[in-house]
C-alpha cells in the first residue's frame, strides 16, 4: 500500500476564546473559517471587523490581537487506518494547543515549521457519528504571549534592558513573521491561524522524510549525483530498497528516466538510510538568469516493497556550484565581496523580497485573472534583468511554489533565517528552538539550484554594533544564533551552500564600504538627497532605497473620495517610513514640484525614486570590479502603501521597475558629471568582449544639438569601460534647457537586439527648474499648455496593442496609466515613465486582458501626463492629447 493523505479543508469554525477571569459582555460566538487562512480574514468575511488595508482601520482592528481564538472542525473516518497515521500541521501561525477528540496533543510555537502528531489510537473508525473526530486548535495571543515570556526572561536573570516595541519586545521571544508585528512599510496585524494546510498523513509501510543530493563535476563533462535518503518504515523487517532516477524536467507522472541507481534501505540505529550514486554524462550546468540556461532535471525517489513502490518523490533539481568569495585587496586595506556560479564571477543584480501580503495564509491567493502574483513578479523580475532575489530575515522561509519559479526562471535566492531587527534569546530552550527551526528550514530548502547562499540575520550585528534605538546591553543576544548555532546547522545539513552571520557583515564595522556586504541606509536615513549614493564605495550593496508612492488602482483600493489628496490623514497613514511625512516629501521636492493631489504624489514620488535607484545602481555598476552586486530595497510590498518597494501591493510596477529594466541591462550605457563634463561609461556583464560606438550629445529641449562627439568603445568580457567625456561648456547658465544624451551603436547583433541598456540621459538641473515648451520663456511655474504630445494606438493582434508616443519638443516622464477593475492584475506595459525627445517617437505595447481586449477598452481607461502638463488627462477626454488609430 502507498503513503497516502487526506486534506482536512472543510467545516471549519471559528470564535473568540471567553476570558478566564471574567464573563465577557459580549462574546463572538461561532463563526465559519477558512483554512488554511487567518482570523482577521475570517473575521472580515463575517462582518465581525473591516478590512485593516482599508483608511485606517489597521488601527480599529488591533484589538484582535490581544485575544485568544479557537478553530474546530470535525472528520469523518470510515476505513481502517495503519499504525503509522500523522495529523500534520503544515502551518501553525503561532503559539497553539492543539487537541483530538478531547485529548491533549501537544503545544506549538513556531510558525515556520510543520508540526506533526502520531494519531492512530486516539482517532475513532466508523459510520455515522461512531466515526466522527473532533480537532480543535486554541490560538495564544502572540503579542501577549511574547510580552510575558519577555518579563519571565529578565526575572531568571538572563539579560534585561528597557522594553523597546521593535528591538526588545513581543517578537523577540515568539517565532512567527516579525514583519507583522509592523514594519517601516507594513501594518501591525499580528494575527493567528491555521495558516497552511492540515492532512492526515496515512503510512501503510513506509515514506520519504528527508533526502538531499550533491553534485560532483568530472572533467569529462559527467557528474556524479549523490543522493541521500530518510525513510520511515512501519515494519522494520520488510526488505526495502531506494530507486534513483534522473530525466528531463517533467510536469507530470510521466518521468522516463535517463540514468538510475538502487540501493538497499537498511536499518541502522532505528533509522531508515541509503546513499545512491548516479552518473550523469554529458551534465547540464544550472545558470542564473543571463548567463545561460536554467536547466533542471527531473528527479524521481521511490522506495520499492516487496509489493510494489511504497512512496514516492518526484522534483526538479539543478546541478551547479556556488561560492561567495571574499578575497583581501593587495595593500590590506578591504575585503571583496563577490558570487561565482559554475567558476564565473557574477555581478549581482536584484532586489530584496518582503512576503507580498501582511496575512501569509493568501499570498499565492490567485487574483480574479487566475494569476499568482507572485510568480507574476518574480517573472516580471527575470525580464527585467534581476538574477537574484534576497528572503529577508524579517519575514518568511518563502513557500516551495517561489523556491520553484526562481529554479525555474534563474533567479538566485539569498535566504535569510527569520531574524531580523532585535535582539534574541539565545540561551537554554530558545537554543534548542532555534536549532529546530534551522534545521527545518535548511531541510526543505537546500534541494533548490536557486539556493545561492544563507544568511543568519538581516542587520542584528550592526545593531549591536552601532547602538541602534539607544540600547546597548553588556553583550550582543542574539550571537549564539547567529555565529554558533546556525553555522553549525548549515555545515551538517548543506555544507556546499555558503554562510553568513548577517546582512550587512565584514572587517570590524557591518557598515563599512570597505568589507563585505554593505546596508546604504545614509542616504535615505541620513544625508537625504540621492545623489549623494554617488560618494558610496560599497564592495557590495545589499541594502539601499528611496521611498515612494504606491500606483494611484493600490490607492483605489483603500481610500475614500475624501481621503484622495496628497496630505489627507489616510494617505499619511499609510506612509510606514517613519521618516516624517514631511521630510519624506521634502526629499521629492528637492528636484521635483510639491505634490498636492494624489496623482501628483504618485507621479512625483515614483519619478523621484526612479531616479534615486537610476543614480545609486549605475554608480556601482560603474564600480565593477570593486562592487560586486546590487540589491535594493525592495521590489515587492504586502499592503497598499508608501514604501521603497518597486512593484505595488497589487502588482503595478512604479516608474522604479520600468527604470530597473536599463540600468539592469546587460550591456549598459552610462553616464555621470564630473568637473569636467560628462563622462560615458559602458558596463558589460557578458562572456564577450563588446564593441562599437558611442554617440553623446549636448541637447537643448527643443531638439538642438549644441556639442556631440562619438568615439569608438570596447569593453571586455565581465568588464567596465570609460569610453569617453562630453565637454558640456556650452551649457553652463542654461542647465535648465539642456540635458545630455547618449547612445551606444554595438558591432555585435546580439548586443544590437537588446531592448534597453544602450541609450542614456544624463540631466543638467533639477527637474522643478526646467524650462520645458512654453516655460522657456514663461519661467518656472508656467505650465505648458499642451497639445505637442502625439498619441497613436494599434491593435497588434490577440496579445498586445502599440501605443506610439511623438512630440515636438523634448516631453520627459511621460506616464501612461490604465485604470483596472478591483481584483485583477493591473494592465502590463513594455515601458512606461518615457521621455520623447523633440521630432522622435516611442513605442510602447500594452498587453490584453479579458477587461483590456480592444482599443475601445483602451482608450476608456487610459490616461496621460508628462512633466511639463501637469494634468492627469484620461485620453477618452482629448483634452491636450492628439489621438489616432
Amino acid at each position: 500500500m502507498v503513503t497516502a493523505s487526506i486534506l482536512l479543508v472543510d467545516g471549519w469554525r471559528f470564535r473568540e476564546v471567553p476570558p478566564a477571569i471574567e464573563q465577557a459582555m459580549t462574546e463572538i460566538s461561532w463563526l465559519p473559517a477558512q483554512v488554511p487562512g487567518h482570523v482577521h480574514l475570517d473575521l472580515m468575511r463575517a462582518g465581525v471587523i473591516p478590512d485593516p488595508f482599508d483608511r485606517l482601520h489597521e488601527r480599529t482592528v488591533s484589538w484582535v490581537d490581544g485575544c485568544d481564538w479557537v478553530y474546530e472542525t470535525v472528520f469523518h473516518l470510515d476505513r481502517p487506518i495503519p499504525e503509522l497515521t500523522y495529523l500534520r500541521f503544515n502551518g501553525l501561525d503561532t503559539v497553539a494547543e492543539i487537541y483530538l477528540n478531547g485529548k491533549l496533543l501537544g503545544n506549538t510555537d513556531n510558525m515556520f515549521v510543520a508540526h506533526e502528531f502520531r494519531v492512530s489510537s486516539l482517532l475513532r473508525v466508523g459510520t455515522g457519528v461512531d466515526g466522527e473526530n473532533t480537532l480543535q486548535v486554541t490560538f495564544r495571543s502572540a503579542l501577549n504571549t511574547g510580552l510575558a515570556r519577555r518579563i519571565e526572561w529578565e526575572a531568571a536573570g538572563n539579560d534585561s534592558m528597557p522594553h523597546h516595541w521593535n528591538a526588545w519586545g513581543a517578537r523577540s521571544f515568539v517565532r512567527k513573521a516579525q514583519y507583522m508585528y509592523g514594519w517601516d512599510w507594513g501594518p501591525v496585524v499580528i494575527s493567528c491561524g491555521i495558516w497552511q494546510s492540515v492532512e492526515l498523513v496515512q503510512v501503510p509501510t513506509a515514506r520519504i522524510v528527508d533526502y538531499r543530493y550533491t553534485p560532483t563535476f568530472h572533467v569529462d563533462g559527467s557528474a556524479t549525483v549523490r543522493v541521500e535518503a530518510t525513510v520511515e518504515r512501519a515494519d522494520a523487517a520488510s526488505r526495502l530498497a531506494l530507486t534513483v532516477a534522473i530525466g528531463p524536467a517533467s510536469t507530470g507522472d510521466d518521468f522516463v528516466a535517463s540514468v538510475s541507481g538502487v540501493a538497499e534501505l537498511a536499518l541502522v540505529d532505528g533509522q531508515t538510510s541509503a546513499t545512491c550514486d548516479v552518473i550523469v554524462p554529458d551534465a547540464r550546468r544550472w545558470w542564473p538568469a543571463g548567463a545561460g540556461d536554467a536547466h533542471l532535471y527531473g528527479l524521481r525517489l521511490a522506495v520499492d516493497g516487496p509489493g510494489g513502490t511504497v512512496d514516492v518523490k518526484r522534483t526538479k533539481i539543478g546541478l551547479r556550484q556556488v561560492e561567495v568569495i571574499c578575497e583581501p585587496d593587495a595593500d590590506g586595506n578591504g575585503e571583496g565581496f563577490l558570487i561565482r556560479v559554475n567558476g564565473r564571477d557574477l555581478f549581482i543584480k536584484g532586489a530584496n523580497w518582503i512576503p507580498d501580503d501582511s496575512f501569509p495564509s493568501r499570498i499565492h491567493q490567485p487574483t480574479v485573472d487566475g494569476i499568482d502574483k507572485v510568480e507574476y513578479q518574480i517573472r516580471l523580475a527575470v525580464e527585467a534583468g534581476y538574477n537574484m532575489l534576497r528572503v529577508w530575515g524579517g519575514g518568511l522561509y518563502e513557500s516551495e511554489r517561489f523556491y520553484q519559479m526562481c529554479d525555474k526562471l534563474g533567479v538566485m535566492v539569498w535566504q535569510d533565517f527569520a531574524y531580523g531587527c532585535a535582539y534574541y534569546p539565545d540561551r537554554g530552550e530558545y537554543v534548542d528552538a532555534a536549532r529546530a527551526e534551522a534545521v527545518a528550514a535548511v531541510r526543505r530548502i537546500r534541494n533548490h539550484p536557486s539556493l545561492a547562499l544563507w544568511c543568519g540575520n538581516n542587520e542584528n550585528d550592526s545593531m549591536y554594533h552601532d547602538g541602534w534605538y539607544h540600547l546597548k546591553p553588556s553583550r550582543f543576544v542574539g550571537e549564539t544564533l547567529y555565529h554558533e548555532v546556525l553555522p553549525a546547522v548549515v555545515a551538517a545539513e548543506d555544507p556546499l551552500t555558503p554562510y553568513r552571520p548577517s546582512s550587512p557583515f565584514g572587517g570590524s564595522d557591518p557598515g563599512s564600504q570597505d568589507f563585505g556586504d554593505r546596508h546604504n541606509w545614509n542616504v535615505w536615513h541620513g544625508v537625504g538627497d540621492w545623489k549623494h549614493y554617488l560618494t558610496d564605495r560599497s564592495r557590495f550593496a545589499s541594502e539601499f532605497g528611496f521611498g515612494a508612492s504606491c500606483g494611484l488602482n493600490a490607492w483605489k483600493s483603500c481610500l475614500a473620495d475624501e481621503d484622495r489628496h496628497a496630505h489627507s490623514a489616510v494617505v499619511r497613514g499609510h506612509d510606514k517610513t517613519r521618516k516624517g511625512y514631511d521630510t519624506y516629501l521634502g526629499l521629492v521636492a528637492l528636484h521635483f514640484d510639491m505634490p498636492e493631489t494624489i496623482e501628483d504624489l504618485v507621479y512625483a514620488t515614483q519619478i523621484n525614486q526612479a531616479e534615486a535607484l537610476k543614480c545609486g545602481i549605475e554608480h556601482y555598476r560603474r564600480l565593477k570590479g570593486r562592487c560586486w552586486g546590487v540589491l535594493f530595497w525592495q521590489l515587492n510590498d504586502c499592503w497598499p502603501v508608501q514604501s521603497w518597494s518597486a512593484i505595488d501591493s497589487i502588482g503595478e510596477p512604479k516608474a522604479s521597475f520600468y527604470e530597473s529594466r536599463r540600468f539592469f541591462s546587460p550591456v549598459l550605457l552610462s553616464m555621470v558629471r564630473t568637473d569636467g563634463g560628462v563622462e560615458a561609461h559602458l558596463v558589460n556583464d557578458l562572456m564577450q568582449t563588446v564593441t562599437g560606438t558611442v554617440t553623446i550629445s549636448l541637447m537643448t529641449f527643443d531638439g538642438r544639438a549644441l556639442e556631440s562627439t562619438t568615439a569608438g568603445a570596447s569593453v571586455e568580457a565581465n568588464g567596465v569601460a570609460h569610453v569617453t567625456t562630453l565637454d558640456i561648456s556650452a551649457a553652463l547658465g542654461h542647465e535648465d534647457e539642456t540635458y545630455v544624451f547618449a547612445e551606444f551603436a554595438p558591432h555585435q547583433p546580439e548586443v544590437a537586439d537588446q531592448r534597453f541598456g544602450l541609450t542614456n540621459y544624463q540631466f543638467l538641473a533639477d527637474q522643478k527648474n526646467w524650462k520645458l515648451g512654453s516655460t522657456a520663456s514663461n519661467g518656472r511655474h508656467a505650465k505648458a499648455s499642451g497639445g505637442h504630445i502625439g498619441i497613436n494606438i494599434d491593435d497588434m493582434g490577440a496579445d498586445a496593442f502599440e501605443i506610439t508616443l511623438s512630440a515636438s519638443t523634448f516631453t520627459p516622464y511621460i506616464w501612461l496609466h490604465i485604470d483596472c477593475p478591483e481584483g485583477h492584475l493591473p494592465a502590463q506595459f513594455g515601458d512606461n515613465f518615457v521621455h520623447v525627445q523633440a521630432g522622435k517617437s516611442v513605442r510602447i505595447s500594452v498587453q490584453k486582458t479579458p477587461w483590456l481586449s480592444t482599443t475601445n477598452d483602451l482608450r476608456a481607461r487610459l490616461s496621460i501626463r508628462s512633466l511639463d502638463n501637469p494634468g492627469f488627462v484620461r485620453l477618452a477626454e482629448d483634452r491636450f492629447v492628439s489621438s489616432a488609430g
